[in-house]
This record gives structure tokens, sequence and C-alpha cells, in this order.
């Protein structure tokens, strides 16, 4: 390993101490420390700054943050599969298993390779417009496409493999991977799906109008097609809740696997329902030894 990045929040001007603490022992270490130009927040690393080319050519990544600046980090440094540690600064933290100190004193691990990591498929949002391709976006979270101030509902259909599946009436769609099904979705009433399956996603409709409409588990091999047949302003489809895409009425986006895996390293002793009780509450009043 010769070089380490390093990605942060850029209004979380409380997480400087513990990126001066990493790059303290990256150079302990003989290590190179990188930091993207937008995370520019005081002028003692300025000589740390690099392009995103040159950013994106690390060893590691180490994201200090919440869920969202985990999954930022992941999206630049999918193609390249770098190994992704996560320290949480934020609220929920399901994907930064690591606390700051608990990350600094995992170092050693994380310069000699001796770390474990999951790994965590993406799927991919591929626009057709006017029968051309307009757009295609990978996620690790997911996918929502929603409507604007409109109080009124929207109407999509839906096809699997192109066999029509269902005009799903409400408020929206969420397209969720197993590792986003504790997010947008498992409010919207959608299942936990174990990250150790990623072979699958989730189909979850937002406030449907009807009660017999419930969320979808589908095999990942399979291509999803939505369109919404509403006509209808202000259409959107939101990318793990960081980018928004204009729809218009005649977009097709067809839900597929993308080739990108996302490593993420695992905590030495937290496990996923370690994680899953901590974060929901689970078992709060009534704990079982």
């Amino acid at each position: 390993m010769k070089k380490i990045a390093i990605n942060l929040h850029p209004q979380d001007k409380e997480s400087l101490k513990l990126v001066a603490a990493f790059i303290k022992i990256s150079h302990a270490k003989g290590f190179n420390v990188v930091i993207p130009d937008y995370a520019l927040l005081h002028d003692d690393f300025a000589d740390y700054i690099a392009n995103h080319e040159d950013y994106i050519n690390a060893d590691a990544a180490i994201a200090i943050g919440g869920d969202g600046t985990f999954i930022r980090t992941a999206r630049m440094f999918a193609a390249g599969s770098v190994p992704i540690l996560g320290v949480n600064r934020g609220r929920l933290g399901f994907l930064t298993e690591f606390l700051p100190q608990e990350a600094l004193d995992f170092f050693n691990e994380l310069a000699s390779n001796t770390y474990t990591v999951s790994q965590r498929k993406m799927l991919k949002a591929n626009i057709i417009r006017n029968q051309h391709q307009f757009a295609a976006i990978d996620f690790l979270n997911d996918a929502v496409i929603t409507k604007g101030s409109f109080s009124r509902p929207i109407r999509i259909r839906l096809e699997l493999n192109n066999e029509f599946v269902n005009c799903y009436a409400g408020d929206g769609l969420i397209i969720a991977t197993a590792t986003g099904s504790t997010a947008y979705s498992l409010s919207a009433g959608g299942p936990i799906v174990l990250p150790d399956d990623e072979s699958v996603f989730v189909v979850n409709p937002v406030c449907p109008h009807t009660l017999a409409i419930r969320p979808m588990v589908v095999p990942d091999s399979m291509v999803l097609s939505a369109r919404v047949v509403t006509s209808i302003e202000n259409l959107l489809l939101t990318i793990d809740g960081q980018e928004a895409i204009a729809l218009q009425d005649t977009d097709v986006i067809h839900f597929s696997r993308s080739v990108h895996v996302i490593q993420v390293i695992n905590h030495p002793s937290r496990r996923y329902f370690d994680v899953l009780r901590q974060k929901l509450g689970w078992g709060a009043n009534n704990e079982v030894e």
C-alpha cells in the first residue's frame, strides 16, 4: 500500500482533527495521503489536495462522516474496487462501522492488508430517452422515481425481462439494493435484505393506492423496466439521495446489475446484526444474553 485517500463531508469542520491524525499515522507508515479538492476545509491540508484522477488512484480509502459520505466515496472508487473504511461521524452509520478511535487503532491492519472486506454489489439505472441512451448511472443504495410538488398520484408501468408486471399508482417507486434495503426502502415498509445475499434487489412502491401492492424482491439477473405513464411535470429520478435527474414522461428506465462491486472493510468485532440491534433499537426492552 502506497497511497490512502481520505474523504469527508465538506462542512464537517469537527472532523479535521481526525483527518490530521490519519495523516500523521499515514506518514509514520510511509504512505502518501490525498484529499479531494472540495474537502479543503483548512489551509493546513492544501498540500494533500489532489485532482480527481490522482485522487481515485489510491490503494485504500477512508470515508469520514455518515452513510451519505460513505456512499459518495464508494461511487468515486467503484471502478477501481478500492477497499473503503467507513468512520462514523453521522447518525445511523450502517456503512460507517468504525468509531473514530476504533479506526485509528485499526490502522495497522489497514496498512498491512490484514483486514477482511464485504462485497456490496451496485445496480445501474439506464435512462432511455427517444429510443437512445440518455444516461447510465451506478448506485449503491437506491434509485427513486418520484413526483414534484403535485399531490396527485403517478402511475408507473413495470416490466421484468420485457414481461408486463403491473402499473403502480402512488407517490413513486424505490429500487433498492440489498445494501440500501435498510435506508429509504425500510422507512417505506420494505424488507431488510442481508448484505450477504447481494444477488437480489427490492422494488418498493411509495404510498401505493392499493393495499394489495407490496414490495417485491427480484433477482439481479433480471432487468426491471419502469416508465411513468401519467402526464405530469417535475418527475425526478434520485440516485443514492445525492443526484437528481429530471425525467420526461416518455423516458424508460432500465434497472440492472452493475459491473462494479464495492469493497467495504469489515469491523473486526462488530457484525451486521449488532448494527441492526444498535441502530434500529431491536430488543431494547427485552435483551437476551
